[in-house]
């Protein structure tokens, strides 16, 4: 499990340049990727690409792409025939094509084990935000309604109440371990999970919706987890219970979620990824006083952020170092 996602062996024609291309990270230089990749006789440049369609020149005769969030398709890796591996600032691979690369033999690399406690603890903190209507409270405050505590509803104590995990992997586990001894249950949907952590008790989808009085996300975006809260789970939320989506923000479809919220199922709904990134001015979204957003920062601290820039120059530079056909592990 060392964020080798794809690997297959190596590409085709000249032998390639020594090289990491970091193309839209949001990183301000790349001095610690040059030190994590020197180690392994590779260097690292940036080329600044502002669409998919300037990669295959960015790259030229590069053997590597490191990449953040611009789409890397099928005609994108075959315009680059000297790639030999594709590197992902970040967990997911969904803006890469897994396929498209093992078709050639390219290794695709990630880092799915940077920021665990960061997200975890973001996820726990718009639960409790949320919960405790505080974002709600301070508009009060501010509007001079200080005394007017009951317009923000009815709020349960987290120890009689039940918190829903759909996910159990690395982040999801550890908001289990530290979210485990304020809640009264703690329920697990997970079907891949290989084991499940000892303080959550794992039931079906459909059970931990109807179940839970706050929700929290923490699966990759597939096929089968686009939109996987939609109309029909949302509907089987229970009256006043939150959501919370640190991972990806097409696994909610957001215009059931606010025809949802207008029906109280749920009354909340805690956000730090949303479907279109930056969302466009006019996103119902942003006019919905009982969603609380945060602009896609769970995995942010400083030491995350050395930790995945380091970590992702590495694995790229051994993957691209590696012997033909020897490199390979699926995350």
């Amino acid at each position: 499990m060392n964020g080798v996602a794809v690997s297959t062996g190596g590409g085709a024609g000249a032998e390639p340049e020594r090289t990491l291309v970091v193309i839209d990270s949001e990183f301000p230089n790349v001095a610690v990727e040059q030190e994590a990749a020197a180690q392994w006789g590779v260097t690292v440049e940036r080329r600044t690409v502002t669409a998919p369609a300037e990669i295959a020149a960015a790259v030229g005769t590069a053997s590597g792409l490191l990449v953040q969030y611009m789409h890397v398709d099928a005609a994108t890796i075959e315009a680059c025939p000297t790639l030999r591996v594709i590197g992902r600032y970040g967990v997911g691979v969904d803006n890469v094509d897994v396929d498209a690369a093992a078709r050639r033999g390219i290794a695709v690399v990630n880092v799915p084990d940077y920021g665990v406690e960061e997200v975890a603890t973001h996820a726990l903190a718009l639960l409790l935000s949320a919960w405790r209507r505080i974002a709600s409270a301070d508009r009060l405050v501010r509007n001079g309604q200080w005394g007017e505590r009951e317009s923000l509803g009815s709020i349960d104590a987290l120890s009689e109440s039940t918190l829903g995990l759909v996910g159990v992997g690395r982040i999801g586990g550890r908001l289990a371990e530290i979210a485990a001894p304020l809640f009264r249950r703690v329920l697990a949907h997970d079907p891949f999970a290989r084991s499940m952590p000892h303080c959550v008790e794992a039931v079906a989808l459909d059970t931990l919706l109807s179940s839970s009085h706050a929700v929290s996300l923490h699966v990759p975006l597939t096929s089968d987890t686009d939109q996987l809260i939609n109309a029909e789970r949302l509907g089987w939320m229970r009256p006043g219970s939150i959501l919370v989506n640190v991972s990806r923000g097409a696994l909610v479809d957001t215009d059931a979620l606010v025809a949802a919220l207008a029906s109280d199922r749920p009354s909340f709904a805690a956000l730090d990824v949303l479907p279109a990134e930056p969302p466009a001015v006019d996103d119902p979204l942003l006019r919905e006083p009982r969603v609380l957003l945060s602009p896609h920062m769970a995995w942010y601290s400083t030491r995350s952020i050395v930790a995945l820039r380091r970590l992702l120059a590495e694995r790229a530079a051994a993957a691209l170092m590696a012997p033909s056909g020897s490199a390979g592990h699926n995350v």
